[in-house]
């Protein structure tokens, strides 16, 4: 099962590589040289997990936020930073952390998708890891850079 991650670009645009009798546009990626990072570095799996819960505890929907199609389907619209960062800003964060650590310990939902690395982190410690994750994307659209599928 091939396990796809995340991957943040400094700009996407389409172009029609012969002219306007083309029949498909191509996308054109501009990567921002990212050797690891902890968007990029982990498979998308930790994040469906991890909206359910924002949804649950805010009413917040990360998944919206992120570009799910591949970059060669007819271009429709991307979701521009800018409008991410009306949903899902520093704000949005902090009333997440509140909303997690205002549930006593032993009745907070449980993040059970791990990597061998966090196995051992109690459920705060990861959610406090991806909360990280989340911030780190919410800094990246302030950059104006876009996250979804690798190129």
């Amino acid at each position: 099962m091939v396990k796809m991650r995340f991957h943040h670009y400094k700009a996407i645009y389409w172009v029609l590589p012969k002219g306007l009798l083309s029949e498909a546009y191509v996308p054109v990626v501009v990567h921002d040289d990212c050797k690891g990072c902890v968007v990029c570095e982990r498979t998308s799996e930790w994040f469906m997990e991890f909206a359910r819960l924002a949804r649950d505890l805010i009413g917040v929907n990360l998944r919206d936020c992120l570009h799910w199609g591949h970059l060669f389907d007819n271009p429709q619209p991307l979701i521009v930073p800018t409008s991410n960062l009306q949903q899902v800003n520093d704000e949005v964060i902090k009333k997440l952390r509140e909303a997690y650590y205002a549930i006593p310990e032993k009745r907070r939902p449980h993040l059970k998708k791990i990597w061998p690395h966090d196995r051992h982190l109690s459920q705060t410690e990861r959610f406090e890891d991806r909360l990280k994750i989340v911030e780190w994307m919410v800094d990246l659209w302030k950059d104006g850079q876009y996250i979804g599928w690798p190129s």
